[in-house]
C-alpha cells in the first residue's frame, strides 16, 4: 500500500492554513504554521488564476483526508453520480472509515486512524473491517476488536461523548459507536473548503 512521507507540517505552510494533520499539536504552540507562518510566494510570482484558486482547494481537501490523487478522483466520480458533486463529495468523505474513527474520539489525526484500521484494531458489527476507505452505513456499529486490552482502554479515555458529531453515537465506556444516521449537507457546512472549486477544477 502507498504511504506519503512527506513532512506533515510543510503541507500546512505549503497551503497558508491548518489542515488538522497533527492532532493536538496543530492547536499547541508547537504547530509549525503558528511559529514560522506560510511559505512566502516568490516576489516573482504573477496574480493567482482562477485555476491555481481551483487547485488549492481540491489540494487542501485532499490532504485533509489523506489521499493520493487516483482514490480522491475515484470519489469525485461517486458523487457526480449521486447528484450535487459539490455536497456529495463531502459526505463521502465523512463516511469513510479512517474519518468515522477519527470523529469518534479513538485517534487524534486521521493519519493515526488509518494506522489503526489498517492494524486491524476496529470491527463493523464484530467483524474486523481493514480498508480505510471503507463507506460505513446507517445503524452499523462500530468498536474495538479486543475491548480488554490496555490499549483499547486508552483509546477508550480519549472518546468525548458530548462533542461526538451529530450522526455518531457512543456508550458511556468509549469502547463502542453507532452510525445513527448518514451525514447530511448540514453537518459539513462548517469545513472550511469550497468544493464548487473542486467541482469546477474536474469539469474541465
Amino acid at each position: 500500500m502507498a504511504r506519503d512521507l512527506s513532512p506533515v507540517c510543510k503541507k500546512c505552510r505549503r497551503e497558508g492554513e491548518k489542515l488538522f494533520l497533527k492532532g493536538e499539536r496543530c492547536l499547541s504552540d508547537k504547530c509549525a504554521l503558528s511559529r514560522r507562518g506560510a511559505k512566502e510566494r516568490s516576489r516573482y510570482s504573477r496574480r493567482a488564476s482562477a485555476y491555481s484558486l481551483q487547485l488549492k482547494e481540491k489540494q487542501k481537501l485532499r490532504l485533509m483526508y489523506g489521499m493520493f490523487e487516483g482514490q480522491f478522483r475515484r470519489f469525485f466520480k461517486m458523487a457526480a453520480k449521486r447528484g450535487n458533486p459539490a455536497i456529495g463529495l463531502l459526505l463521502l468523505l465523512e463516511r469513510r472509515l479512517d474519518n468515522v474513527v477519527y470523529r469518534i474520539g479513538w485517534a487524534q489525526s486521521r493519519s493515526k486512524a488509518r494506522q489503526l484500521v489498517c492494524h486491524g484494531h476496529i470491527a463493523i458489527g464484530g467483524h474486523k473491517v481493514d480498508i480505510p476507505s471503507y463507506l460505513v452505513k446507517a445503524a452499523d456499529d462500530i468498536g474495538l476488536r479486543k475491548p480488554d486490552a490496555a490499549s483499547a482502554q486508552e483509546l477508550a479515555e480519549l472518546v468525548d461523548t458530548t462533542r461526538l458529531v451529530s450522526w455518531l453515537s457512543a456508550d458511556n465506556s468509549g469502547k463502542k459507536a453507532q452510525i445513527t444516521r448518514l451525514p447530511a449537507a448540514e453537518d459539513v457546512a462548517e469545513i472550511p473548503i469550497n468544493t464548487q472549486l473542486v467541482v469546477e477544477l474536474y469539469s474541465k
